[in-house]
């Protein structure tokens, strides 16, 4: 630099405040600026990233970190969405990112290791349990924290959290408006606590206590009726949607739409009708909450209540960038509102009585009988 500065023909200082974006009262010349830069890249200086960290006590680094459990990894769909958003808003404010588990492998003390280190500056989670202990030793450690879709509060952890309840009304509103009250949900059906899929289950049955819906307890598809219950380690959601699918069109009088509690339960649904002869949107409606890239390659599209994944990937960086630079102080909440992104699964229901609904209602009959009425 001080090289660059004397070719130059002006003071360190000034060469600083255009190669390194030093803050302070430092005016500089555009045309100053253009020589400074032109002659830096002339002599090939880069700044010394170790000096600059010694000086700044920050490593401009960001670890991300999946808590490991089975289908938890950065290579899922989920996972994938929101590092977009991280990577994106990290590029933005000049940050690297380390990954701190590739495969979900590393155990969480990593986080504080590296944090105590000085190799990173902070931590983003991604799918972290709510209320684990290991949460809470990390805070200890370090308040530069920042759980994404986590939607319980945690000491003084940050959070982007998602409106569950506002995304299962949203669901609900949209098939109302499309002439549907005989409404079915299909809800988490694994045994474990995932706080999200039981708010959306919860905020369901208050719709049925409120009226908005028909309150029959019939149409709800969860871990009680679905017998026996998958486990996680199995492809759950798959054996969800087909299971509840089977269940609900066996009713005596059968819903004329579906909400399921997460997209690709809702994929699962689509593939069940087809091997049941059901034609969707025409015999029945389906609507998935969250939104993942393969349901664009499902025939129909599926109608989805986006969960707007890379943009809370983005607000948690920044609100964690916000941390390090103390420009916030924890604990920081951000909620994002769920948004419809229409496909091709919802129309207004068959008018019952009809003709075709009675053809309809003894096909489905049929394919119960020739597909099995499930485990």
């Amino acid at each position: 630099m001080k090289t660059v500065a004397a070719t130059a023909g002006c003071s360190i200082a000034v060469a600083s405040t255009v190669l390194n974006g030093s803050r302070g009262n430092t005016k500089v010349s555009d045309a100053m600026r253009r020589r400074i830069l032109e002659l830096a890249a002339e002599l090939g200086y880069h700044p010394n990233f170790a000096s600059q960290s010694l000086k700044t006590r920050r490593s401009m680094t960001l670890g991300i970190y999946v808590q490991p459990k089975s289908w938890r990894s950065l290579s899922n769909d989920y996972e994938m969405a929101i590092f977009r958003g991280v990577e994106q808003a990290a590029r933005d404010r000049n940050y690297d990112l380390l990954v701190l588990n590739i495969s979900s492998r590393n155990l969480p003390d990593i986080c504080a290791e590296k944090i105590a280190e000085s190799r990173i500056d902070g931590v983003i989670l991604i799918h972290s349990d709510s209320n684990a202990d290991w949460v809470d030793r990390l805070l200890e450690v370090s308040t530069n924290i920042v759980a994404i879709d986590q939607p319980v509060p945690q000491r003084t952890l940050s959070r982007v959290i998602f409106d569950n309840r506002a995304a299962v009304e949203l669901a609900v509103r949209t098939l109302r408006e499309s002439g549907h009250r005989r409404i079915g949900f299909i809800a988490d059906c694994v045994n474990r606590d995932q706080s999200d899929s039981q708010i959306r289950l919860e905020t369901f049955r208050a719709c049925q206590a409120a009226g908005t819906v028909d309150p029959d307890p019939a149409l709800v598809f969860d871990r009680a009726r679905c017998v026996p219950p998958p486990s996680v380690e199995e492809h759950y959601c798959q054996i969800t949607g087909e299971k509840a699918l089977r269940y609900l069109m066996a009713l005596p009088e059968p819903p004329t739409a579906v909400i399921a509690y997460n997209s690709l339960v809702g994929v699962s649904v689509l593939h069940e009708a087809r091997r049941m002869r059901l034609e969707i949107p025409r015999d029945l409606s389906v609507l998935g909450i969250d939104c993942c890239e393969f349901i664009d390659l499902v025939d129909p599209v599926l109608t989805v209540i986006d969960h707007v994944l890379p943009e809370m990937g983005r607000a948690g960086t920044e609100m964690l960038i916000d941390l390090i630079e103390r420009k916030a102080a924890a604990p920081v909440v951000r909620s994002f509102s769920p948004l419809l992104r229409t496909g091709q699964t919802v129309a207004p229901p068959r008018k019952p009585g009809s003709e075709a609904a009675r053809a309809e209602a003894d096909g489905i009959k049929g394919a119960l009988s020739v597909s099995g009425d499930g485990d």
